[in-house]
């Protein structure tokens, strides 16, 4: 979420439970995370697990129709907790190591409020319907690197309130025991999913002690006990790809979409590219509002593509396009604007009657972007978006087109920057892109 302190504009995420996670009171008993007020008395230790009632000193979090993206869904035992993917768990050793949810793999031990070791089943990553919450305990000051008074027992394994969430972002107050992260591959992630296989992004399993027999959950299985969660659903990232037609036109060849899949990516669970693209995708929609739109966050293929099915217009961006580094919101944009092209940019067309892609390229960016960006903001979107297209093709930004032709198929990619510079100069289509 984008917001403003004394310093100018940040993103701000919260570190969750899920509606229903049941967290140890003051007294030894359980309540749902959702239902504990400031005041409240709730059950809280160090890294010694010296576990004593402390007060609640925050509490807050979304309204029970949210949807949370990137919500991690922790196996373990015959339960499991959905949480958002910076949420902290206790690590298993005598490092009392925290370490974020979205890193987490089959191999992790998480820790009992007693100090037995609870190994994780599996780790998986998706969209959750339901409300997320989160507390502190004892005070809001930064805590000790014994974190005391600042563990939370939630639903049997150990992890952090909102006061270590909230410092361990911040380098200058953590001095507590964080996992570095940063070369640990994203649950999702090509990487992950290379190292331990595509489970994660698929609809995870009960045991057959949980539910009678081996069957796909919903998250109604998970934190409910004495609640009716039934509404709660899980979302595995797999169950939201969209499956492209073979005769769909696409931004890239497929020989350039392989080259570009194993590019520098931003993080799988990285919201702004998302925000970006579902921005850029209800913006689109007020001005072409016949066309179905997707983002296909889960896949990793780097492409975009436009089709005609049923007679209905449709654009899909892939996740790996809009994770691209070379990419930002401009670039992304462009994208959108070529496939939107298309659909309306004339001929010459290909036998199916969508545009060829160098005329996509070409009244993408005169005709669809000068619609959408008014005044100068067509100059500086498409500024920014053309330089980022330099660099995603790795040419030169460079408006002076190459000698040949393309015909219907993929120009290069000199052609395509250059291309797009005449678009916004009203200089005609260049010949290596007819």
């Amino acid at each position: 979420m984008l917001t403003r302190d004394s310093i100018g504009p940040c993103y701000c995420s919260c570190s969750c439970l899920a509606f229903g996670t049941m967290v140890e009171d003051g007294s030894g008993g359980f309540k749902a995370i959702e239902t504990y007020a400031v005041g409240d008395q709730i059950m809280a230790s160090g890294t010694g697990l010296d576990w004593a009632p402390q007060p609640v000193v925050f509490s807050g979090g979304t309204t029970g129709a949210s949807r949370q993206k990137f919500t991690v869904l922790v196996l373990y035992g015959e339960t499991a907790l959905a949480v958002t993917s910076d949420h902290l768990f206790l690590l298993a050793g005598d490092e009392h190591t925290l370490k974020r949810a979205d890193r987490l793999t089959p191999d992790d031990v998480l820790v009992s409020p007693a100090g037995d070791p609870v190994s994780v089943r599996a780790v998986h990553i998706g969209d959750y319907l339901a409300g997320f919450h989160h507390v502190a305990a004892a005070g809001k000051e930064p805590p000790g690197e014994d974190l005391d008074k600042h563990l939370l027992n939630t639903n049997g394994v150990v992890s952090a309130d909102y006061v270590v969430q909230i410092m361990a972002r911040r380098s200058d107050v953590a001095g507590f025991n964080v996992k570095q992260h940063d070369d640990m591959p994203v649950v999702g992630s090509q990487e992950y999913v290379d190292r331990f296989g595509r489970a994660c992004l698929q609809a995870p399993e009960l045991p057959a002690a949980a539910t009678g027999e081996a069957s796909n959950i919903r998250a109604s299985n998970y934190n409910a006990k004495d609640l009716d969660l039934a509404e709660h659903t899980f979302v595995p990232a797999e169950a939201t790809l969209v499956s492209v037609p073979e005769d769909a036109c696409s931004f890239l060849s497929p020989e350039e979409a392989e080259a570009k899949r194993r590019s520098p990516k931003r993080a799988f669970n990285d919201p702004l590219a998302r925000e970006w693209t579902e921005a850029l995708i209800q913006q689109h929609k007020v001005f072409y509002p016949d066309v179905t739109y997707h983002l296909d966050w889960a896949s990793d293929e780097v492409n975009a593509y436009a089709w005609v099915e049923n007679g209905v217009r449709h654009v899909a961006l892939k996740g790996g396009l809009v994770r691209d580094q070379d990419l930002e919101l401009e670039g992304i944009a462009l994208v959108l604007a070529h496939e939107l092209a298309h659909h309306y940019g004339g001929t010459p067309t290909f036998p199916g009657g969508l545009s060829c892609e160098g005329q996509a390229d070409y009244r993408g960016v005169r005709n669809i972007m000068r619609k959408v960006w008014f005044g100068d903001a067509f100059i500086q979107t498409t500024d920014a978006a053309i330089a980022q297209m330099a660099n995603f093709f790795g040419v030169p930004n460079d408006p002076h087109p190459p000698g040949g032709t393309a015909g219907c198929g993929h120009p290069p990619g000199a052609c395509r920057v250059a291309t797009y510079h005449a678009a916004v100069a009203l200089s005609g289509k260049p010949a290596c892109a007819a």
